[in-house]
This record gives structure tokens, C-alpha cells and sequence, in this order.
């Protein structure tokens, strides 16, 4: 019988595949590339770029060195709800990156909470170490009073006379 694995191996495996694919993705040629300053130009001037420029965008500020999740995310919605031909080409591919970058985001969250929670756990833990080295001086310096008292023999006790 396998053993079950720890709760949190499961979101760090996801987040890890995750980098991967999108680093994968980014490394495809063309894609990480930077654009030359005429093209940059002539998006800009015109203001609407294609699917698959849209799509490469997405997943170049998405990547690990250049990680802007909400503007990849309002690229992706965009190209999620444009209705041309070209557009629709690249949604299953625009939803699979969405998907991802949503589990990203809960992921970076959880990590988040995580974190709180085991700095909060490590104050409690110091907190409770000191606690216990003050009581343990306490104890000790009982137990030297203790042997520091002269062992008194107890009076022999003499036996009561009866009253009459």
C-alpha cells in the first residue's frame, strides 16, 4: 500500500510543472524574443496586434523572469473574447494558459498564508522555549534551596503518658 502524500506536495508539484510549461514556452523561438523598435512602433500606432502576438505576449510577461500575472491575465481575456477567426484559433491554448496562471495565483496566495503561518509558528515556538528555560531556572534554583537546607533529624518523639 502507497503512502498518501503530504497535502502540500500536491499545489508545489502543480506550481513546479506550471514554471516549467510557461519556461518551456518561453524558451520556443520567437516567443522570449524582444521585438525591434519598428514593430513596437507599428503595434502601437495601429493599437491592435494579432492573436498570436497576443498569445506570445501573454506568455512572455507570464514566465518565471517576468512575471506580470494580471496584465498576461487581461491579455488573455481579451483574446478570449475577441470573436475573430484568428482569435478563435488560439483560445483553447489562451484558456490552458489562463487555467494555469489562475492556479498560480491561488498557489502564490497559499504560499502566502503558509508563510504567516509558520512565522507565526516560529514566534510561538521561541516564545514557548523561553518560557520553559525560565521555568527550568526556577526548578533549579527550588532544588538548590532545597539542598542548601540542613537536613534536620526529626525530634525523637516521646511516648504520651496516659492522662489520668
Amino acid at each position: 500500500m502507497q503512502a498518501e502524500p503530504h497535502p502540500i506536495c500536491r499545489p508545489i508539484a502543480l506550481s513546479l510543472l506550471c514554471a516549467a510549461l510557461l519556461a518551456g514556452c518561453a524558451s520556443l523561438p520567437g516567443i522570449g524574443a524582444p521585438q525591434d523598435a519598428r514593430e513596437q512602433q507599428s503595434e502601437t500606432d495601429s493599437g491592435v496586434s494579432s492573436a498570436q502576438e497576443m498569445l506570445q505576449d501573454a506568455i512572455r510577461v507570464a514566465g518565471p523572469r517576468q512575471s506580470s500575472l494580471r496584465r498576461a491575465r487581461s491579455l488573455l481575456e481579451g483574446l478570449l473574447a475577441a470573436e475573430d477567426p484568428e482569435s478563435r484559433a488560439q483560445q483553447p491554448c489562451a484558456r490552458a494558459l489562463l487555467e494555469q496562471i489562475n492556479e498560480r495565483q491561488r498557489l502564490a496566495g497559499l504560499n502566502e498564508r503558509l508563510s504567516q503561518q509558520l512565522r507565526r509558528s516560529e514566534d510561538s515556538l521561541k516564545d514557548s522555549e523561553q518560557r520553559n528555560e525560565a521555568l527550568q531556572r526556577k526548578l533549579d534554583a527550588l532544588a538548590e534551596i532545597e539542598r542548601s537546607l540542613a537536613p534536620r533529624s526529626p525530634a525523637p518523639m516521646l511516648p504520651h503518658a496516659p492522662a489520668r
